[in-house]
This record gives C-alpha cells, sequence and structure tokens, in this order.
C-alpha cells in the first residue's frame, strides 16, 4: 500500500515540476516559440518523459498551466457574493502581485489569443465571458443592498472593471507607476457608494 502512495506522490510532484517549468518558458517565449523540449531541459528530464505526464504535448501543457491558475482563484472565490466577491478579487491581485512570472504568462497569452487560430482562444473567450458575468452578479448584488453610486449599471461597470484591471496588469509588468491592488481598489470603488476597503 505504501508503494503505490509513494509513486503517486513522486507522479504528482513531477508534474508541478514540468508545469513550473512550463510557466518559466512560456512567460519567457510565449507560447507560439516554446517547446516541450525546452521544458523538458528545464526541468532535467528527457521530452519523452514530459508527455508521459501530459499526453497532449505543448498544448496539453499549457490548458494544465492556465487551470491551475483558474483554480487557485477561482477557489478562493466559492461562496463570496456582492462586496465579498469583490475583495475576494482584491486579494488575488495580492496572490498575483507576489507571482509576476504569472501574470506575465497569461498577459502574453491573452494577446497572442487574439489570433481566432491560436489553440487556447476558446479558452480566453469563454474565461473573460465568465468573468464578466461573475462580476456582474457581484455589481448586481451590491445594487440591490444600496450599495452602488447613482446611475452605475452593473455589466457596465464589470466590463470597465475588468478592462481596467487587465489594463493597469500590463502597464505594471512595463514597471510604469501601477500597483495591482491598489488600482484595482480604486477601480471598485468608483461604482460604489462606500469604499470597498477600510483604506488601502
Amino acid at each position: 500500500m505504501a508503494g503505490p502512495r509513494g509513486e503517486y506522490r513522486k507522479t504528482a510532484q513531477r508534474r508541478e515540476q514540468i508545469l513550473d517549468a512550463a510557466v518559466a518558458v512560456f512567460s519567457k517565449n510565449g507560447y507560439t516559440a516554446s517547446s516541450v523540449n525546452e521544458i523538458a531541459r528545464v526541468v532535467g528530464i528527457t521530452q519523452t518523459g514530459v508527455l508521459h505526464h501530459f499526453q497532449g504535448g505543448k498544448i496539453a501543457l499549457l490548458r494544465a498551466v492556465l487551470e491551475r491558475r483558474d483554480e487557485a482563484a477561482e477557489g478562493s472565490l466559492g461562496g463570496l457574493h456582492g462586496r465579498d466577491f469583490l475583495r475576494g478579487l482584491v486579494e488575488i491581485s495580492r496572490t498575483q502581485r507576489d507571482n509576476r512570472g504569472i501574470v506575465q504568462l497569461y498577459t502574453i497569452l491573452a494577446a497572442e489569443a487574439t489570433d481566432p487560430d491560436h489553440p487556447v482562444r476558446p479558452y480566453f473567450t469563454a474565461r473573460f465571458a465568465r468573468i464578466a458575468d461573475a462580476v456582474t452578479r457581484a455589481y448586481e448584488e451590491v445594487r440591490a443592498e444600496g450599495g452602488l453610486r447613482e446611475g452605475v449599471e452593473p455589466r457596465r461597470a464589470a466590463i470597465a472593471s475588468l478592462a481596467a484591471v487587465e489594463g493597469t496588469q500590463l502597464l505594471w509588468l512595463d514597471d510604469l507607476d501601477a500597483d495591482i491592488v491598489d488600482d484595482t481598489v480604486r477601480v471598485f470603488d468608483g461604482f460604489l457608494s462606500e469604499p470597498l476597503l477600510e483604506k488601502l
């Protein structure tokens, strides 16, 4: 019984090592210019070894990297509504501030995926729609409690919030005077009748 559990743990650890390497390589080169062989070299195994864990090759690696990021983010938002949901988004930004490589990878891939033929175009289209819908619901819940500024329409506020947060991430990566936590709070506060947090 101890053997299989040990093998399973080793397999899980190796998958995480491969995903960490994929993040590093994709962040540096983008998806198109990256290769499974380069990822394998970073891990210190063969290309065959990588494909043993990710049989779909480079696209399977990319999807796994994106899914790992989303699972962590969306898991932290489970059960949150209204202002608490918006606070949860701020906390996600706080986590991302300490993981520049992930933010860089996501930004590069989001830009590449504007190409209709890019393999993760459907992923990003669905992801942006899912986030916009979730933020819209949060603003609707805040409005139901009388917490939105007069004239604010939840859907338009959600789209504007998403655009501002995505843009702030890009400016932050370019080392402009942008903070992906504080500026996210300021964006939300622009639509709320009371500040989201007591202080920045």
